[in-house]
């Protein structure tokens, strides 16, 4: 009995110990690259057919050489700083209509920059108080008809573009090459 039980501990317990790369990739998949782009945050590129860079995701870094962030979300004059040098204003191209924009749904809001050559998607999650339609008070807008509404004035694109965004708590920033198509998976 002691033998068989043996026996059966080994064969569970060696797999742990003997993996290789090979092993690994079987059962996880293949790995995927991810850069230190800056003190806190770290990238995760996916690439279009032609090989050039199609998409870029950008999230806490959570782990250090010699630290461990316990931060969720991104610190917004390092995230600033990093998409000004990944995609300078001047290469973006003009701001596209809904620019700054926020969604909501199901726990998770999205602030969508698009310029003509690059989107970018400031992602963060959210609660809302379950009594906050207890505490609102009903507004009915009234004006003029929107096809008279002033048409907004477009401004060039800026390093400050995403100050909207800053007080935020954005936990994932995906940047977007609106002519470069990524494959789907």
């Amino acid at each position: 009995m002691r033998a068989i039980a043996l026996v059966i501990l080994g064969v569970c317990v060696i797999p742990t110990f003997g993996q290789t790369v090979s092993d690994v990739e079987r059962r996880y998949g293949k790995s995927v690259s991810v850069y230190s782009v800056s003190d806190h945050i770290w990238m995760t590129p996916d690439y279009s057919a032609d090989g050039q860079v199609c998409r870029m995701r950008l999230y806490p870094r959570r782990l250090g050489e010699k630290t461990d962030y316990l931060i969720s979300q991104l610190l917004f004059p390092e995230l600033n700083e990093v998409l000004n040098e990944m995609v300078p204003p001047h290469l973006r191209g003009s701001k596209k209509d809904g620019f700054g924009q926020t969604s909501l749904g199901g726990g998770t809001a999205w602030t969508t920059y698009v310029y003509e050559n690059v989107t970018f998607s400031f992602i963060f999650s959210y609660k809302l108080d379950p009594d906050v339609w207890k505490k609102a008070e009903a507004k009915v807008l009234t004006g003029p008809d929107p096809e008279g509404l002033p048409v907004r004035r477009k401004t060039p694109p800026s390093r400050d573009d995403f100050a909207a965004s800053q007080n935020s708590q954005t936990e994932i920033v995906t940047l977007s090459w609106n002519h470069r198509p990524c494959p789907v998976r």
